[in-house]
C-alpha cells in the first residue's frame, strides 16, 4: 500500500483560500511617506556598524529627505536592497542560568538606522495587501496595531471560564518555539508569497532582502573584542520590521 504523503504548506493554504488574490499594490513612496515613518522611529543613540542613530536621522531629516525618496523609489522599481543595509551587529545580553553558557544569553541586533526607512516602506505596502485581501489571521494579536496579547489572554480566560461555568472540561496546549525565526525557510516563504498574490516583481525584491546578509558578534562593551563578519544562511534576519510579518504572518 503506498504511503499517503504530507500536505505541502501551499497545498494546506488551499484548504482556507479557494479563489485567486488580487496582485499586491506597487506605490512610489511619497515625501509624506517618508516625514511619517522618520518621524515614527524612537530617538536612540545607539547605531549600526556605520555609526548613524535614528536620532542623527531625525536631526538631519530637512536636508536627507529628498535622497532617501529618491534611493527608496529605486530600491523598489529595481527591486534590488541595499546591500549595505544588510549587516548587524550581534551584542548577547545575559539572561539567566550559568553566565559562561552563551545558550543563556539573548542576541540583540542593531541594524543600520537607514534600513527601518526601508523596510518599512516594505511593510506598509505588503501590510496593506494581507490586510485588504483578509488574508491576516484573526487571532494573531501580536505584532498588530491596536491589538495585542492582552487581547489573546482576556480571549483565552473568557472561554474558560464560560466552560467552567457550563460545566465542562478545559485543557490546553502551549507551544514555544525555539529559535522560530531561524527555521524560516526562504523557498517556502516566497511561494506563499506567491500564493497570496504578491507579484513575481515584490518576491524578487523580498528575495534580495532576504539573502546576502551578514552578521559580527561583539563580546565588549567598548566593542575591542568581536568576530569577523559571517554570512547568514538560514532563517530571517533578528531584530528586522519585517521579521515578524514574514514569520507570523505568513509563513508559520
Amino acid at each position: 500500500m503506498k504511503k499517503k504523503e504530507d500536505a505541502t504548506p501551499l497545498q494546506n493554504l488551499f484548504k482556507y483560500f479557494n479563489q485567486p488574490f488580487k496582485d499586491i499594490g506597487w506605490p512610489h513612496t511619497s515625501t509624506k511617506e517618508i516625514n511619517k515613518i522618520i518621524d515614527s522611529l524612537k530617538s536612540k543613540n545607539s547605531s549600526g556598524y556605520d555609526e548613524i542613530s535614528t536620532k542623527i536621522i531625525k536631526i538631519s531629516k530637512p536636508f536627507i529627505i529628498s535622497p532617501l525618496i529618491d534611493i527608496c523609489n529605486k530600491m523598489l522599481a529595481h527591486r534590488n536592497y541595499l546591500e549595505r543595509l544588510k549587516f548587524s551587529l550581534i551584542k548577547p545580553i545575559y539572561k539567566s542560568g550559568d553566565k559562561s553558557s552563551p545558550s543563556n544569553c539573548r542576541p540583540i541586533s542593531l541594524w543600520p538606522a537607514f534600513s527601518k526607512i526601508f523596510e518599512k516602506v516594505i511593510y506598509e505596502r505588503l501590510f496593506d495587501h494581507l490586510n485588504n485581501n483578509a488574508i491576516l489571521d484573526e487571532h494573531q494579536f501580536g505584532f498588530q496595531s491596536e491589538v495585542s496579547t492582552e487581547n489573546a489572554s482576556h480571549i483565552l480566560l473568557n472561554e474558560i471560564l464560560e466552560a467552567m461555568n457550563s460545566k465542562r472540561m478545559v485543557g490546553g496546549i502551549f507551544c514555544d518555539l525555539h529559535k522560530a525565526f531561524d527555521c524560516i525557510n526562504h523557498d517556502v516563504l516566497l511561494e506563499k508569497l506567491k500564493f497570496y498574490g504578491v507579484s513575481e516583481k515584490f518576491c524578487n525584491l523580498v528575495k534580495s532582502y532576504l539573502n546576502g546578509s551578514y552578521q559580527k558578534v561583539i563580546l565588549s562593551p567598548n566593542n575591542s573584542i568581536e568576530s569577523t563578519w559571517e554570512k547568514v544562511k538560514q532563517g530571517e534576519p533578528q531584530g528586522s520590521i519585517l521579521g515578524p510579518i514574514f514569520f507570523f504572518h505568513l509563513y508559520k
